[in-house]
């Protein structure tokens, strides 16, 4: 049987869309993971003629050890459709694997679709549902999984959604993080405590329109919006907020 390390109760639960290698995930609870990358950084700023800024390494390092010491109370869904992917760590002990695309409550009943390939690489972080992503190669695809942003809602009703939940979504799916979080928001309502991750593609894919319409939405609604990528310098900040969502 396996360790399960992530929580089954469905208090606070972090959904993870576009989840890739985990490296969000990973930073923080794997602390090999997370000094190797801290060493990484830390070289390349000596290199460039940086400075260390020791102050916020030291926050970046409390950060991560006050929330490893308390993430087994995250209930942890992660949805990834690059089956690639999936034999990393994380997926393993997450609370549950949904390994399906995200697509518009709009387009039809397919229970697949087409995941392009972005430069050239079948684990990037750039594969797409989107053909007229730049980067993306039309004839080169894989034949994936799909749920709309209703049946994923539907999903976590069943399964560990309850009155006093507290929700918080990761996401990163290239194009599609606009019409999740309106879903997300209009179920949910105050049940959501904040985005997280990277909302650049909506505006790259679908237009600054589209982009600045979210962002009002975001704004108007007062909902919390913190970067959190494999990008270390978003750390901190990330770690902080979850864990003060999560410690009571």
């Amino acid at each position: 049987m396996i360790n399960q390390n992530f929580s089954q109760n469905g208090d606070f639960i972090f959904i993870d869309i576009g989840t890739h290698s985990c490296g969000e995930i990973k930073s923080f609870t794997n602390s090999k993971f997370f000094f190797f990358k801290l060493i990484k950084r830390i070289i390349k700023n000596i290199y460039k003629n940086k400075s260390l800024e020791v102050r916020n390494f030291k926050n970046l390092i409390i950060n991560h050890f006050k929330l490893k010491n308390i993430f087994k109370k995250i209930t942890l869904i992660l949805v990834e459709p690059n089956y690639l992917h999936l034999k990393e760590k994380p997926y393993t002990f997450a609370s549950m694997v949904l390994p399906a695309a995200i697509k518009s409550t709009s387009e039809n009943n397919s229970r697949t679709i087409k995941l392009f390939i972005a430069n050239n690489d079948p684990k990037s972080t750039g594969n797409s549902t989107y053909s007229t992503k730049g980067n993306v190669n039309k004839n080169d695809f894989r034949n994936v999984l799909t749920l709309n942003s209703s049946e994923l809602l539907d999903i976590l009703d069943k399964t560990y959604l309850h009155e006093k939940s507290k929700v918080v979504l990761r996401i990163n799916c290239e194009g599609m993080e606009d019409e999740i979080i309106y879903e997300f928001k209009k179920y949910l309502k105050n049940r959501l405590k904040g985005i997280m991750g990277s909302l650049k593609d909506v505006k790259s894919i679908k237009g600054s329109t589209k982009y600045y319409q979210l962002m009002k939405f975001i704004d108007d609604e007062n909902i919390v919006f913190v970067p959190f990528s494999e990008d270390i310098d978003t750390w901190s900040k990330a770690h902080s907020f979850l864990y003060s969502l999560i410690k009571y």
